[in-house]
């Protein structure tokens, strides 16, 4: 028994600068980790609300407001819906802000890759230690169950008298975004960079193939989908900065209000984001009853009163010109499928026909669950539903996808890639041997002008021989 205990003891220690640290208790350390990355994000959305309300009001039960009011921003923030009871708006407000989520949940992965790492997952030699999946799921679990449980009580205290949050929206998105994390947090904590005489261990490897290089491709088109929306989104703000200015001069917010309006718009700039993406798409969104934009135009009788919407083009038929723009999606979709035929060159044609099956259907679903959490609405009125129209943007971007990643089928897996390469060899060998004769023949000319004979008898004496052959001075002149 005492030989047991030693070596579970000895399982649980590490050597860390060739002194002995005792790896922490995973379940303690998962609950730690949960209950510093949930105060993080009360302290990023109660401050700016603080800040804005010692600005307008320094009374108690102004501050106490904030409070309330920072709490239900983070439920906002963690997908979860808030229900208000007066005022011009009422009804349930469930638009994500986009920008605030990235955050939460890059708190939550940090949160749970420090959890992991502490635990200390990888040996010295690249492998994974004894009971390592052991303690990482118990470490993991316990950060879902206390921050989701935190997230709870929370959205139960930000109980006003206006607004409230909705306690089981706010558990159920919160565990959500938390196993999101923890996931990817977990995942990151194995991840070991090439030392000497210990193997890099790299996190798409741990998938088997060929989904590693289908979760590669898909990465990399996805990349190129956010970063199509956001040189969209770039461009719309500088041609109409002009125009978002004037909207912020008309709130007339003040030096502190405009700071949290400013903070505001910057956690919805990735939900903006989003809906450029979707009009890329070939889809259309909607900011309120009867408004609709598309590549096709726009119309907007009625919107959200938030400057960075003045990006939004006037009402009227778009140029066909605009349509263009998708090619910057479909350029995304060519980068992820040509990546995944590279990876997958030693694979047989059925094997690579799969992936990119797989890889095609993974972008759309995965596309259009992105749409889906990008879609809203702010009470029970006009803006009742925000966002991508999902029935528009269904068949756009199954064309988009499948159309290009079929095309690079037809010449990676056909004789096409092959016959290009051929029929650009030969002609490369053809220009080089037209260049060589006429760099010959221009050798030729210059040594006939200095010779001062005319071009051509010189070559034309030096084959005579070789055709009747070399004559001795002693051999009789042919008749």
């Amino acid at each position: 028994m005492r030989r047991s205990e030693q070596d579970e003891t000895e399982a649980h220690v590490a050597l860390n600068g060739g002194r002995e640290v005792r790896i922490d208790a995973p379940m303690i350390s998962g609950a730690i980790a949960a209950l510093g990355a949930l105060a993080s994000g009360v302290a990023l959305t109660v401050v700016p609300a603080l800040i804005a309300e010692i600005g307008a009001s320094r009374s108690s039960p102004g501050t106490l407001r904030a409070i309330l009011m920072g709490l239900d921003a983070l439920v906002l923030g963690h997908g979860g819906s808030v229900v208000l009871q007066a005022g011009s708006v009422t009804g349930s407000i469930s638009l994500m802000p986009v920008g605030l989520t990235l955050v939460l949940l890059a708190l939550i992965t940090l949160a749970a890759r420090r959890a992991t790492r502490r635990l200390r997952p990888v040996d010295a030699d690249g492998a994974l230690r004894a009971r390592a999946f052991r303690d990482g799921g118990a470490c993991l679990g316990a950060l879902v169950i206390v921050y989701t449980a935190g997230l709870g009580v929370l959205a139960a205290i930000a109980r006003g008298t206006l607004v409230h949050a909705v306690v089981p929206s706010a558990i159920v998105s919160g565990a959500l975004i938390a196993v999101i994390g923890s996931l990817t947090g977990g995942l990151l904590a194995l991840r070991r960079p090439a030392a000497e005489g210990r193997p890099a261990v790299r996190v798409l490897a741990l998938l088997p193939s060929p989904y590693d290089a289908v979760a590669r491709a898909l990465l990399l088109t996805l990349a190129g989908f956010a970063a199509s929306g956001a040189l969209l989104t770039v461009v719309m703000i500088g041609l109409r900065f002009g125009h978002v200015a004037s909207l912020h001069q008309s709130l007339d917010p003040g030096v502190l209000g405009s700071l949290v309006l400013f903070l505001l718009q910057l956690a919805l700039l990735p939900l903006i984001m989003a809906w450029v993406l979707v009009i890329l798409l070939g889809g259309s969104i909607t900011l309120g009853a009867g408004s609709v934009i598309s590549l096709g135009g726009a119309s907007t009788p009625v919107m959200p009163a938030l400057p960075l919407l003045g990006i939004v083009p006037e009402p009227g038929k778009a140029p066909g010109v605009i349509w263009l723009l998708v090619a910057l999606p479909v350029a995304a979709v060519v980068l992820g499928a040509v990546r995944l035929c590279r990876d997958l060159a030693g694979a047989d044609i059925r094997g690579r026909l799969t992936a990119l099956g797989v890889f095609a259907g993974s972008l759309v679903v995965l596309t259009l669950l992105i749409a889906g959490l990008v879609t809203g609405g702010i009470g029970d009125g006009a803006l009742d539903t925000l966002g991508p129209q999902l029935g528009s943007l269904a068949l756009p971007l199954l064309g988009i996808v499948a159309l290009p990643t079929a095309a690079v089928a037809a010449v990676y897996l056909t004789p096409a890639l092959d016959w290009l390469h051929r029929t650009r060899r030969d002609l490369r060998e053809r220009v080089e041997e037209s260049e060589s004769r006429e760099s010959d023949g221009g050798g030729t000319a210059e040594e006939s002008e200095r010779t001062g004979t005319p071009e051509g008898t010189g070559t034309a004496e030096k084959a005579r021989p070789a055709e009747h052959g070399l004559r001795s001075p002693s051999d009789p002149p042919s008749s």
